[in-house]
């Protein structure tokens, strides 16, 4: 396989996935940081970790607070020049993940070559049927999702194509029969907006990091003629379920065992979650973890609620923040939402909460944003207020930072 870097320029910049190319002496039984903040180096840079038997620590480089503590409090060797006596720890990792980090530092994850090459057979075997012959990326490498489809375009020896920055037209180009497009729902609800007509037949999309709207998932396979599979995970478990196309509820990958605890929230057990998350100390999992995800089971297969401390109840009924700003992005003058949940500290109220509904882009009001909720979720009263700011960050995967007290304010 190749690793084929499209420049904004035209030309390429290819790497051969070979024997020769990945056994790096200075590597083997190394430790330290990948610290590229490019696409194609930390590409290259854990295709030859994982196979000179490095340990790797990935992370988002632009994470201030992330680099600083990895680098300058625990004093981690960059692994390029990681020295083979200095450990991290003692712990049995081959790479260790940091989550995204949007409502505060990140937890690391370790994670073993076992972990991810059993995953990777799964993904595989989850995508026969489609014919992959060619796969484009438009994730970065140094997350669980990504590094899964890197190693999977390895697995199947198949070219994977990127950009360090993609439009919606250059994903679009690279897809066509057989291709397998690897991206976010970012990018999915980017085509939903274009005027542009595709034709996707024979295209595979594959979309994670968080969940589409049941609508906008079927709206999109009908319009472009494509199929999509949504991935529902974590940097901790791994995967752990899918859907396809329109579907609603979510079917556990092959080898994943899920439950619902006492709270209602997802209960994990899986060979690909962490055995162990580092916090500040050590936290051992041993294949087993409560997500905050609530979720309902029908079957085997269950619908996602909402995060535990997403859920909002107004009256008497529990609903999810996420969904709510899925809903409020559908409105032509909404760019992206981001909803904070205020308690209300009036006792005269007959409202439990307020929402404080941060917009980027153009100020709808109040009543057109309430008659879009409505027709997803019922004729319910939700007291809001809507705030307008100048962006809504989003972390490398397209995932909102939901901390507030950073947005600015218009």
């Amino acid at each position: 396989m190749r690793l084929i870097l499209d420049n904004e320029d035209l030309t390429q910049k290819i790497y051969e996935v070979t024997e020769q190319n990945c056994s790096i002496k200075e590597l083997e039984n190394a430790s330290g940081l990948i610290d590229c903040d490019n696409k194609f180096d930390s590409a290259v840079r854990i295709i030859q970790a994982l196979h000179s038997n490095a340990r790797a620590i990935l992370y988002d480089t632009s994470h201030k607070a992330l680099d600083i503590k990895l680098k300058e409090e625990m004093r981690l060797p960059v692994l390029k020049n990681g020295s083979k006596e200095e450990k991290f720890c003692s712990i049995d990792y081959d790479i260790m993940l940091f989550t995204s980090g949007t409502t505060g530092m990140p937890t690391g994850a370790f994670k073993t070559k076992k972990h991810i090459q059993s995953e990777v057979e799964v993904l595989a075997n989850l995508f026969k049927s489609y014919g992959i012959t060619k796969i484009a990326a438009s994730i970065p490498f140094i997350h669980i999702y990504g590094i899964l489809i890197l190693m999977l375009a390895k697995f199947l020896d198949i070219d994977l194509r990127f950009r360090e920055r993609f439009l919606p037209a250059d994903l679009a180009d690279l897809a066509g029969e057989n291709s397998l497009i690897a991206t976010t729902p970012l990018y999915i609800n980017a085509f939903l907006q274009t005027e542009e007509k595709y034709d996707f037949k024979g295209s595979l999309f594959v979309s994670s990091t968080a969940p589409l709207s049941d609508t906008s998932a079927g709206e999109f396979c009908k319009r472009f003629n494509a199929n999509i599979i949504q991935l529902y995970g974590s940097t901790e478990t791994g995967g752990i379920a899918y859907r396809k196309n329109g579907e609603s509820l979510w079917q556990p990958l092959h080898g994943v065992v899920c439950t619902k605890a006492k709270d209602t929230c997802l209960h994990v057990h899986s060979p690909w979650v962490s055995d162990y998350l580092y916090e500040g100390g050590f936290k051992h999992l041993g294949g087993k973890i409560k997500t905050f995800d609530k979720v309902e089971f029908q079957g085997d297969k269950f619908e996602l609620k909402g995060r535990e401390s997403n859920i909002i109840k107004i009256g008497g009924k529990r609903l999810s923040v996420i969904q709510i700003e899925s809903i409020i992005e559908n409105h032509p003058k909404v760019k992206t939402a981001l909803i904070d949940v205020v308690k209300n500290s009036d006792n005269k109220s007959l409202k439990d909460e307020n929402l404080l509904v941060y917009i980027e882009g153009e100020k709808p009001t109040v009543s057109e944003l309430k008659n879009l909720i409505k027709k997803d979720i019922g004729t319910i009263n939700i007291p809001m207020e809507i705030v307008m700011v100048e962006k809504i960050p989003k972390s490398q995967m397209g995932k909102k930072i939901r901390i507030f007290k950073n947005l600015k304010l218009i």
